[in-house]
């Protein structure tokens, strides 16, 4: 089954370093089938990888310029010179390396479409969404149509992360509306999520390799720590963001992780290399503490009734008069509250032999 990637998957990872590209080439050698790269895509690789060094040496020399500033005995080297338009297209050279494809796999877009896509875009027909702008995900979808009507098989399997425009909220199907077109058009097209959606869908079977053997052999402690690492100021930020508080509270941004973390595995799947080399993918969920600062603002109402002395205006006389004395006061506290976030992280063991070789944390969300 021939398959399509998406832009979106390849930058997750500029460096194809996810065990499962490997998977990938693996699985298309293995059933003698091809990883296709409509021109589209390798347009929008091409374009995301030249503005990432962009900005990336746009910031490499202003911290340069900074330390400059400061230096008093050390002189900088000068910054070099980067070909930005040159290594943008040995990218590409790099992506066919890694994936083993070239030239002869990228599939060019008809200008045919654009009728189309107009038509499309008016109608607010998918993938073009319901403001009609996804004109770049209608050249894909067109494009990989054509595609699977010239295949023996009429089949294709596609990647992408963008479940919005392809599926019906966000499910790892195709929408429904899709999938009419793709049987007028008299072809099938298996849409994945991820590259682990992907993986597990051609997952083997591995005898020894059982939910008892993967709890008893795989150090749990070395999953945590790679997952404690990832935890850094964005998710204090996203946990300091839902954190429940009442409408006169709010955070001082402090907080602080216990050291404290219970993770439970929730699913796994292998794959077998030609090489004999298994991928275990696992899934776990995470349960940590974190200690965060709360100020409360608090109004105290201590109004009175009290007596007061004055001069009566007419006989000259002190009387007692009693008044309302109104006394508001503002007072703020501050307390600690404490919260138990849920997060799933995705692992890839690589085993030989029977023996486990090297951890990776691919992916991780909230619980």
């Amino acid at each position: 089954m021939d398959t399509i990637i998406d832009a979106n998957i390849i930058r997750r990872d500029l460096k194809l370093n996810d065990k499962n590209f490997e998977l990938l080439v693996d699985y298309l050698a293995r059933t003698n089938s091809r990883l296709i790269l409509p021109s589209i895509v390798v347009e929008e690789i091409k374009g995301l990888y030249k503005r990432v060094l962009e900005e990336r040496f746009d910031e490499y020399s202003k911290s340069v310029e900074k330390l400059k500033s400061t230096l008093l005995f050390l002189e900088m080297p000068k910054t070099p010179d980067l070909d930005i338009d040159g290594d943008s297209d040995k990218y590409i050279e790099y992506l066919h390396n890694k994936l083993g494809t070239n030239a002869k796999n990228i599939v060019p877009y008809k200008n045919e479409y654009l009728p189309e896509l107009v038509k499309r875009a008016i109608e607010r027909k998918k993938p073009l969404d319901n403001k009609g702008q996804q004109f770049r995900d209608g050249l894909l979808w067109l494009t990989l149509l054509d595609y699977a009507e010239s295949t023996e098989e009429k089949l294709i399997a596609f990647i992408s992360d963008n479940p919005t425009d392809f599926s019906d909220k966000g499910e790892s199907v195709l929408a429904k509306e899709l999938i009419e077109e793709t049987k007028r058009r008299g072809v099938e097209v298996k849409y994945f999520k991820t590259l682990n959606d992907f993986a597990k869908e051609h997952a083997s079977k591995i005898d020894f390799i059982t939910e008892e053997w993967v709890k008893k052999n795989i150090d749990f402690t070395i999953i945590e720590n790679l997952f404690v690492e990832i935890l850094g100021e964005k998710q204090e930020s996203g946990i300091l963001g839902d954190l429940d508080l009442e409408r006169n509270e709010r955070t001082t941004g402090y907080i602080n992780r216990i050291d404290y973390i219970n993770s439970n595995l929730i699913d796994f799947f292998v794959y077998e290399k030609s090489d004999g080399t298994i991928f275990l993918n696992i899934e776990v969920e995470f349960e940590t503490e974190y200690e965060i600062e709360i100020e409360r603002t608090i109004e105290r109402d201590n109004t009175r009734y009290d007596y007061v002395s004055r001069t009566n205006s007419r006989t000259g006389e002190q009387e007692m008069e009693m008044v309302y004395i109104p006394i508001y006061s503002v007072e703020k506290e501050q307390e600690n509250k404490y919260d138990n976030p849920l997060f799933r992280g995705k692992f890839v063991i690589s085993i030989k032999d029977k023996k486990i070789g090297d951890y990776e944390l691919r992916d991780w969300d909230w619980g």
